[in-house]
């Protein structure tokens, strides 16, 4: 693997446990993104959450609420299926319906956000049909020209990078793959507009700090939080955005690794966005979660999806935290 030496180095020396710091956090600039589980949950943060959150980035995810609180249902339909069109018509409406029952934030809010997708050619996990009905199912609430599709890209079941990770067709941990592609810097440009390209020193070391409720929602105590200098100003207000990961890309499995090879760190950097990186916690015990995947089909109550499931709450609730 690839890894620049100055930032193997900060992150060797200056990862540091602490308390959660209080940040001056511009509340029209939270988004969120993942990969595989994580972008189905960035997916349903984004629609449960969308007086929250702004945009989303999907990397190989699939439409919300596809499992419908059922693993068997997950794993049929909502995987490699390519033998039926996923019921997308339904799935707006029962979002609808939560969003009148107060399940969900009020639709409306998604009008002016930005959503960012990505599928690779070679993908073996989530079938093209499956990506897309997220996308589709988006339509229904923002305007195209709001959203930007990106499935020309050579790649399997990995997160892009330009030059870090292993060969772009290996499903191997920490499934970052050397695509000859910068998915962080793309889809961060995307939700906000007007970035500066990075440079290639990344001079911030990552925070652990604790997330408060984790024990409850599955997830691990120890977060990440990288904050770039300017954003620890009380003056300065900055963007935040929420990564979170895939299935067998939890600290508690490959470390930092994730964090570290993604790309999103230079271009939070040079832009002033300070990123937050929570981590499922994996478990051979109920709930059986080995691979500590985000919860996409109900192993933690059947409320999941909405905004009082345990995971998306405990989140949301750290977010506010962190700008109070």
């Amino acid at each position: 693997m690839k890894l620049p030496y100055l930032l193997l180095m900060l992150v060797a020396n200056t990862l540091m446990a602490g308390e959660t710091p209080v940040l001056n956090i511009d509340k029209s600039r939270v988004t969120t993104s993942g990969i595989s589980a994580g972008a189905i949950m960035a997916h349903q943060l984004h629609i449960a959450y969308s007086d929250i959150f702004s945009g989303a980035g999907i990397v190989s995810g699939g439409p919300y609420n596809c499992a419908e609180n059922s693993m068997l249902t997950a794993i049929s339909r909502c995987m490699m299926n390519t033998d039926e069109p996923l019921p997308v018509s339904e799935f707006v409406a029962a979002i609808h319906s939560a969003a009148e029952a107060g399940g969900v934030a009020d639709t409306g809010n998604l009008a002016d956000d930005r959503v960012w997708l990505f599928h690779g050619t070679k993908d073996s996990k989530i079938s093209a049909e499956v990506h897309s009905a997220a996308a589709t199912l988006y339509a229904e609430f923002i305007p195209v020209e709001q959203m930007h599709s990106v499935d020309d890209v050579v790649a399997e079941h990995v997160f892009p990078t330009m030059d870090q990770g292993n060969d772009c067709m290996e499903m191997v941990s920490p499934l970052i793959g050397d695509c000859d592609y910068d998915a962080a810097g793309e889809l961060l440009s995307y939700l906000y507009p007007g970035l500066e390209t990075p440079g290639a020193e990344v001079k911030t070391g990552l925070l652990e700090v604790t997330l408060p409720g984790a024990g409850e929602a599955n997830l691990l105590d120890a977060a990440y939080l990288y904050v770039p200098p300017a954003c620890g100003e009380a003056d300065n207000s900055c963007a935040l955005h929420l990564v979170l990961h895939g299935c067998a890309q939890s600290a508690e499995t490959v470390g930092t690794e994730f964090i570290e090879l993604s790309g999103y760190l230079p271009w939070a950097e040079a832009n002033d966005i300070v990123m937050a990186f929570p981590q499922v916690k994996p478990s051979m015990v109920a709930p059986i979660n080995p691979h500590a995947c985000w919860d996409w089909w109900g192993y933690t109550g059947d409320d999941y999806a909405k905004r009082n499931g345990k995971q998306m709450h405990t989140l949301v609730d750290w977010i506010n935290g962190l700008s109070q």
